[in-house]
């Protein structure tokens, strides 16, 4: 087994594999804007269309969570936060070195940037200044000392999608995924539409002809429709074997692109709302986009990808074969990281649960951990994750399923959690580790689990309602106890969470009995907790709840806090220090040391021969704790 020290340095190097993602192409289109985390991190970034070096746009003792440049001008507005407190203030850059203006200054209220209008005078935003509870869209004229416009205001969340001119395009959201679409031209507010039941809206965009939509009026996934502008019938314009994500509009806006996910894998295509021609935009390597924008000149796109083995933003001249990678992690990963294996299992009510398999050597793995997302309408996907590329260095089976509740696989799927079935997710764990024991994967009570934020819940659930299974867990800023979560959680969230778990009001018997906090008693794995003392989302409380009983019962608990972190480990010290543990953590009580390489006797060779160097070669691995881990 490698020296202590040896395995440290490997989590360290997969650690320091840079991210970068949300481009932002400059007025001139010969830059980009960006963020990246590569100083350790999350930081705005500018590198060159012709490939070079890149450079910081401006240094900051805390995490910027967004840049975004003027369309006309060399300027941007980024967005930055206090210790991962989420209350992000709005700054606007003089990218010619004139230097930094703050637009907003309150610190208790939150400013959520949504884009710039064609103008590149105004800057489009939600805040909720106005009440804590809610987000209200405004207009920001960043050369004027006045007050922000207020363009659209209610009692609800609200978010501006996308402009054109003088229109804004404003989405409410009733909840996470039932949203309605108001097209705003000054005094004139149009709501594109209405609807009875659920609709959900992942992207939109506005054309030179009308709004385009992805969403999902009485269908399973999300496709692509069209909204006239007066607010007459839509008309569904094209499906996809998955759900749009991602739609925008070329310059002139008689183009679009779009992102389709394709089984957890994005699709680029380019799409002509006049003749009707789709074409398939290659990506090499295949990975997950999480943002696109055209460039001003409308003949390229630039991107963000994340796979296996990297996380980076990407130029694609439409009229090419091939993309250009435009950054590139100064330190790359230790190994080439396999790509996942996509499986399902047949849950004990007849469904099929997906999940990925993350393993350098299915013969040698030491042990098996469950990964749990977040969310709970989230979905894992094949993309680029420090922290499991590390834990598959380590010699681990990395299982990460995508349960009931996840979202990807249609409308119906994303519902078989709520409120009263949410316990039915957490059988999946139980019926995918039992098939993996079946297939000789793993051992029952010999699975470690790992998840954050509702991952985080979902791996107490676990350890409480099949405790026979797991050999040991590690838990980041999860729900212990969701009737503590719904009272402390930040005002902005309430509704939205109660739309999802249940509402104190009418469900708190039912919250109460299925919260982990109440069921201790049966707890058999050692459990590790790790969660920021800033999380407004999920508050440290629901932490230090759950250490404080397991540890008056004499259990195996342990506590890792961090003062300067929120929802989620923004800070390369703080990824280390929790990966670090969790891993030698799950390593101390689950599985056996990784075996050496097995070697085949060759003709007239000894069936007792040993490797040819007494040292194992352990891969350098990195790690990167989810900053977020969805919505929990």
């Amino acid at each position: 087994m490698p020296h202590r020290s040896s395995r440290a340095d490997a989590i360290e190097r997969w650690l320091s594999v840079a991210r970068s993602w949300q481009p932002s192409p400059s007025h001139d289109g010969r830059e980009v804007l960006f963020v990246s985390d590569r100083t350790g991190l999350p930081l705005a970034w500018r590198c060159p269309v012709r490939p070079g070096p890149s450079r910081p746009l401006v240094r900051s003792p805390d995490r910027v969570g967004r840049v975004d440049a003027s369309p006309t001008g060399p300027r941007a507005v980024l967005s930055r936060d206090a210790g991962g407190n989420e209350v992000w203030q709005l700054e606007l850059v003089d990218l010619s070195g004139g230097g930094v203006l703050p637009l907003t200054s309150d610190p208790k209220v939150m400013n959520l940037a949504h884009g710039w209008m064609d103008d590149g005078r105004r800057f489009l935003y939600a805040s909720n200044a106005r009440d804590f509870r809610y987000f209200d869209v405004y207009a920001r004229d960043v050369d004027s000392s006045g007050a922000p416009v207020s363009v659209f205001s209610g009692d609800a969340w609200h978010m501006a999608y996308g402009t054109r001119g003088d229109r804004v395009l404003v989405g409410r959201l009733n909840t996470f995924l039932n949203i309605d679409l108001f097209l705003v031209e000054g005094r004139r507010v149009v709501h594109l539409n209405p609807h009875d039941g659920e609709v959900s809206v992942s992207s939109a965009t506005v054309g030179a002809d009308a709004v385009y939509v992805a969403t999902n009026p009485g269908r399973e996934f999300l496709g692509l429709y069209r909204y006239p502008f007066d607010g007459g019938s839509p008309t569904r314009v094209r499906e996809y074997p998955g759900d749009v994500e991602c739609v925008r509009a070329s310059p002139s806006g008689d183009r679009l692109l779009l992102s389709v996910n394709r089984g957890g894998w994005s699709e680029l295509r380019e799409f002509d709302p006049a003749t009707g021609r789709d074409r398939k935009v290659p990506l090499d390597p295949p990975g997950v986009i999480t943002e696109l924008q055209w460039r001003a000149d409308g003949t390229s796109v630039v991107y963000d990808l994340g796979w296996a083995n990297g996380h980076e933003i990407f130029l694609r001249r439409l009229a090419e074969r091939r993309s250009v990678r435009l950054t590139r992690s100064p330190i790359p990963p230790p190994f080439p990281l396999p790509a996942p294996r996509a499986g399902t299992v047949t849950a004990e009510d007849g469904l099929a649960v997906p999940y990925w398999e993350y393993v350098r050597d299915s013969h040698r793995a030491r042990g098996t951990i469950f990964w749990v997302h977040g969310g709970p309408e989230g979905q894992a996907r094949p993309e680029f994750d420090a922290d499991l590329g590390a834990a598959v260095g380590e010699g681990w089976r990395v299982i990460v399923p995508n349960v009931r509740g996840s979202t990807g696989y249609g409308r119906t799927y994303v519902h078989l959690d709520d409120v009263r079935r949410r316990m039915d997710s957490v059988r999946d764990l139980r019926d995918l580790a039992r098939a993996l024991a079946r297939s000789r994967k793993a051992e029952p009570g010999e699975i470690g689990i790992l998840g954050g934020s509702y991952g985080g819940f979902m791996v107490l659930a676990a350890i409480t309602t099949y405790p026979e299974l797991w050999g040991a867990a590690v838990e980041y800023f999860g729900i212990s106890n969701f009737v503590t979560f719904l009272e402390r959680t930040a005002e902005w969230r309430r509704s939205q969470r109660e739309a999802e778990y249940g509402n104190l009001a009418h469900d708190r018997e039912f919250l109460t009995e299925i919260s982990p906090i109440h069921h201790l008693d049966r707890v058999r794995a050692p459990l590790l907790v790790a969660h920021g003392k800033n999380d407004v989302r999920v508050p440290f409380g629901e932490a230090e709840q759950i250490v404080r009983e397991l540890s008056d019962r004499g259990a195996r608990v342990e506590l890792v806090a961090f003062e300067n972190e929120g929802h989620g480990f923004s800070r390369r010290e703080n990824q280390l220090t929790a990966l670090r543990r969790s891993l030698a953590f799950l390593a101390e009580h689950v599985g056996a040391p990784p075996r050496p390489p097995r070697v085949r006797a060759g003709r007239g060779a000894s069936a007792r021969a040993t490797p040819r160097s007494g040292r194992r070669r352990t891969p350098a691995t990195s790690a990167r704790s989810r900053s977020t881990g969805g919505r929990p």
